[in-house]
């Protein structure tokens, strides 16, 4: 079923329910819509509740396993974890551009851009400007994982290995390789996480659209990267304005996009995106797309029909329902428990869906 005869389907079932459940039990009617978890609009550095809370331009996202958001600050040069009633606290980082490590608000990044976390409580953070991946640990202490802090394209041993603006990260099921999406090295990368050693999984170094294996493929400008849950990796290929998979082994194929930057609903490369820039595959092969640019949320079917989930293309700030509601540049997004969590550059907030 297209997605958009589903929101109206679950709309039309949500507004019967509140007109006889509301009085016994309002508490068990999820609505579809969109509401703010985190931010005011405001750009800032500010700790709090709900919108008394500020953020810099938020973001990639990702959880703990207990459920706390964590996100990486990019315009504070912070790490940052909102609780489920949209408490934002700052986890790591002095709140200035630089590189040092150390306890968590001693340690400096440089436009951390990503984040992955794993059932230990690590994080793992893709430190741009620093050209390194980072770990956080559970005592909030942060070291270097990976990266000599050189820009250059090198594999080997991780603290020889060369990045250039690292933009995403995503560990595997196992947890024992960590993927990198190298950005201005049009790679994806791997760290194993008990050699300690790089290596490219796909990706040659330069800018292209290409399907293929390993070095035969190409990307360009890989924003982000997440696991899929199926034995590959969801990675939005920002300047081919497609949405990518890529398997475990290096094998690339593009799931919808054409290449060229627009917006258009369709199957396959039919559908047009404009600098998409993050993506998150549900346990039955959906996947819903920040698409930046267009300033919408939109959704991939398992059959490769695209679809347009929230957001009309006007960039402003709108909360309400799936059809009122309005983004601007939405960055990234995950899912949990059945809603979508968005980080929002430009509105500064984070922002909750119930499709």
């Amino acid at each position: 079923m297209r997605m958009q005869a589903r929101i109206v389907q679950a709309a039309l079932v949500s507004s019967a329910l509140l007109l006889t459940a509301c009085a016994h039990n309002p508490e068990s009617v999820r609505v579809a819509g969109v509401t703010t978890l985190s931010g005011n609009g405001v750009a800032g550095a500010v700790d709090g509740k709900g919108t008394e809370s500020r953020l810099n331009r938020p973001h990639g996202i990702g959880f703990f396993p207990e459920g706390r958001l964590v996100v990486a600050d990019r315009g504070n040069h912070l790490i940052r974890s909102i609780d489920a009633d949209g408490t934002t606290r700052t986890l790591a980082g002095g709140g200035k551009a630089g590189f040092s490590e150390g306890a968590a608000g001693q340690a400096l990044f440089n436009e951390p851009i990503a984040v992955a976390t794993d059932r230990r409580g690590n994080v793992f953070v893709a430190d741009r400007n620093n050209h390194r991946i980072r770990r956080i640990w559970p005592d909030g202490h942060v070291t270097t994982l990976a990266g000599s802090g050189e820009a250059g394209f090198a594999d080997g041993p991780a603290h020889k290995a060369r990045f250039n603006q690292p933009y995403g990260v995503a560990l595997d099921d196992a947890e024992v390789t960590l993927y990198v999406a190298d950005y201005l090295n049009h790679s994806i990368r791997q760290i194993n996480l008990l050699s300690d050693e790089v290596g490219t999984l796909a990706g040659n170094g330069k800018a292209g659209f290409a399907d293929g294996a390993g070095g035969k493929a190409a990307f360009n400008q890989p924003y982000n990267l997440r696991n899929d849950g199926h034995g590959g990796l969801i990675v939005p290929d920002q300047n081919n304005h497609a949405i990518r998979r890529v398997g475990m082994d290096g094998t690339v194929i593009t799931l919808a996009g054409s290449g060229k930057a627009g917006f258009a609903d369709g199957r396959g490369r039919e559908a047009q995106f404009n600098n998409p820039t993050g993506a998150v595959a549900m346990a039955d092969s959906q996947v819903f797309v920040a698409d930046r640019n267009n300033h919408r949320l939109r959704h991939i079917a398992p059959d490769g029909t695209v679809t347009t989930l929230a957001g009309n293309g006007e960039a402003s700030f709108v909360d309400g329902s799936l059809a009122a509601a309005r983004f601007n540049r939405p960055l990234d997004v995950v899912e949990r428990d059945g809603k979508l969590f968005v980080s929002e550059e430009n509105n500064h907030r984070v922002r909750v869906i119930v499709p």
